[in-house]
């Protein structure tokens, strides 16, 4: 499996994958190359298949394809955003509704942190950290 940088190339694979995502930012996807990163893992073809976008050490956007699931993806990418970062602990936030997702995060070894009045739109999220390794 491979994870790389995101590349202009990648833009309109990337914004399928959004769709997953409970509460995308689609403005944070067109400002990525000067204010966040965007780290994707690839298929055989490199076309991506999930993807991670950020801003510093925050996790705005995880995704990856239902049928590229269970195979380490959500890891990967973790890690190698992890390894931009300098190893610093990663924050996200996640709705509180979103059970499959808090699942997910607290298998990688996120931990709940504290919940943020009005994160989503009307709706409270919850913090979650990921330590430093």
């Amino acid at each position: 499996m491979t994870v790389r940088r995101g590349r202009p190339g990648d833009r309109h694979a990337v914004e399928s994958l959004q769709r997953l995502v409970s509460h995308p930012s689609p403005a944070l996807l067109d400002a990525w190359p000067a204010v966040g990163t965007l780290f994707v893992s690839v298929d055989d073809r490199d076309r991506p298949v999930g993807y991670l976008l950020g801003v510093g050490t925050h996790v705005t956007e995880l995704a990856v394809a239902p049928d590229a699931r269970r195979e380490g993806r959500a890891t990967a990418l973790l890690e190698a955003y992890r390894a931009a970062s300098d190893d610093a602990p990663l924050t996200l936030l996640v709705h509180p509704d979103n059970d499959g997702a808090r699942a997910c995060y607290e298998a990688l070894g996120f931990r709940r942190e504290t919940r943020v009045a009005g994160a989503f739109d009307d709706d409270d999220g919850i913090r979650l950290v990921l330590d430093s390794a």
